[in-house]
């Protein structure tokens, strides 16, 4: 995989510390590469084990979270500005959709989406109207 990505990505890859980072990175990137020549917009999450990249002809922006995690909702949502959270699940939809669109080149447009996978919450930003993921595992041990 290391051979399919240009040369700033390998002096990337190289430069992180903690393994599971390189790793995060280099099939992020592995999979974008294989995106590029056929979607104009690109978007990376991960968060553990989990690699997602999204791909478009329009504006995309992707986010993933662990659900699990316990977390003063209460405190993060005052400090985020989010409104209307009651519950955890509520901060995860806005947590999540914040940071996809932070990602997108241009954030204030789009519709949000949401997906779970176990405990992780995915959205998915994006204007087409009709998207639907194709969950991929391509090489899922190699992400330990």
């Amino acid at each position: 995989m290391i051979a399919k990505l240009t040369q700033s990505d390998v002096e990337k890859y190289k430069s992180f510390k903690r393994k599971i980072r390189a790793q995060q990175f280099l099939m992020a990137h592995y999979v974008k590469n294989q995106f590029d020549s056929e979607f104009k917009y690109t978007s990376i999450a991960h968060k553990d084990n989990f690699v997602i990249v999204a791909a478009s002809n329009m504006p995309i922006g992707v986010d993933i979270e662990d659900t699990s995690k316990t977390r003063d909702f209460k405190t993060m949502s005052e400090f985020m500005n989010f409104s209307n959270v009651k519950n955890a699940d509520d901060f995860y939809r806005a947590f999540t959709e914040y940071e996809a669109r932070y990602k997108m080149p241009l954030p204030d447009c789009g519709h949000a989406r949401f997906y779970t996978i176990g405990n992780y919450m995915i959205c998915v930003v994006s204007n087409e109207q009709n998207i639907e993921p194709v969950w991929t595992n391509l090489i899922p041990e190699q992400i330990q």
